[in-house]
């Protein structure tokens, strides 16, 4: 079991050496939604989400909100008001006035 272990974690640090980092994955992902990256970069990216799911998650999230932000005029009357009512408003108006009094 120790064997697999160190093995287990010598495959993610070498996985990790060798792709790029959260920061410049996240960069990554946006860019080959507008224009598809090489097959090396490609690659990379998949050894990353082997090891990273918060990335991986990351692109699912961008490749979906590419794909339908074309439609949302379409379906943009179909979603409720975005109005607050007379009673919303005036407690947050209640709130605002009792920390402006606060401060004073």
């Amino acid at each position: 079991m120790k064997i697999f272990d160190s093995l287990k974690t010598r495959w993610i640090v070498w996985v990790w050496n060798h792709t790029p980092n959260c920061a410049e994955m996240s960069r990554l992902a946006s860019r080959s939604l507008e224009q598809p990256p090489s097959l090396r970069k490609r690659l990379k990216m998949r050894l990353h989400y082997l090891i990273c799911a918060w990335c991986e998650r990351y692109f699912q999230q961008l490749t979906f909100l590419h794909e339908v932000a074309p439609h949302f005029e379409e379906h943009a009357a179909t979603l409720p008001g975005r109005d607050l009512s007379a009673e919303a408003r005036r407690r947050i108006m209640q709130s605002l006035q009792g920390v402006e009094n606060k401060r004073s």
